[in-house]
């Protein structure tokens, strides 16, 4: 289906142009984001790893006759997954280049639009967010979280990411370092903090299913990484390792009803 574009508040020197929300938004941006999930660490971590477990959530919460809208859906990577598992799938995004290179299957329409300024007046029963929470200010979590509440039938759930916990090795490494160069160079964010952002929109946590057990390297050796993400990933949960130490993790949580959580 082609894309629909809708006016977005997004002229130079508005608040927009200086949050996350147009963070996507340069040239060639859309072509980078690509190439970085087909090679390397993380292009193994999606296949071998988050791929399945994403299919696996969308397959407990779809059906054919079910609607899924993915939030911040930027080149389609997960809507085209949610295509399979749910009649017809919304994809919407504020970066015209990453919704160019996009390539939707026909039961997805993409629309570039913000909804949390303009809200689509439609309801769907599953919301997917990826890789947005992370490195969204707070208030435009919050703000996210509850646009994405008004979008969602009673009960319906959200299934979102986050892909740098505060707690994992990684994320440590990366707090110390923002402690020594006195500023957030690198965001984290843990499960009990993701949780209480849920629970403050109205939300009520179902499950969190932790993985990426081997840490991201970096530029170091992305083929010898890849290779290893695998088998670290199986050996780690044969062990039981703590969930804690795992570098993401997916949240699936519904929408509480309309009388606990007034707005």
């Amino acid at each position: 289906m082609p894309m629909q574009s809708a006016s977005a508040p997004s002229r130079p020197g508005d608040v927009l142009s200086r949050d996350y929300r147009l963070s996507h938004a340069a040239q060639g941006y859309g072509a980078r984001y690509i190439e970085t999930f087909q090679t390397g660490y993380y292009g193994a971590l999606w296949e071998k790893v988050e791929k399945p477990i994403v299919e696996e959530v969308f397959r407990s919460t779809g059906g054919s006759d079910l609607r899924c809208l993915d939030f911040a859906c930027g080149t389609g990577r997960i809507t085209n997954v949610a295509a399979r598992f749910f009649g017809s799938v919304v994809g919407v995004d504020v970066s015209a280049p990453m919704l160019a290179w996009a390539k939707p299957c026909n039961n997805v329409c993409l629309r570039l639009i913000d909804i949390t300024n303009q809200p689509l007046n439609e309801r769907f029963n599953v919301v997917s967010a990826f890789r947005f929470f992370l490195n969204a200010e707070d208030d435009l979590r919050r703000q996210t979280l509850l646009a994405i509440r008004e979008h969602l039938v009673d009960g319906g759930r959200i299934v979102c990411n986050i892909h740098l916990n505060a707690t994992s090795p990684a994320g440590l490494a990366s707090r110390l370092l923002n402690t020594v160069v006195g500023r957030t160079k690198y965001c984290t964010l843990s499960v009990d903090r993701m949780e209480e952002l849920l629970a403050g929109a109205g939300f009520l946590v179902e499950k969190v299913i932790p993985y990426g057990f081997l840490p991201r390297p970096g530029r170091f050796a992305p083929g010898l990484c890849a290779a290893f993400v695998g088998p670290v990933e199986t050996m780690s949960r044969a062990l039981r390792m703590p969930g804690r130490l795992a570098e993401s993790f997916i949240v699936v949580a519904a929408k509480s009803p309309s009388s606990q959580h007034p707005v």
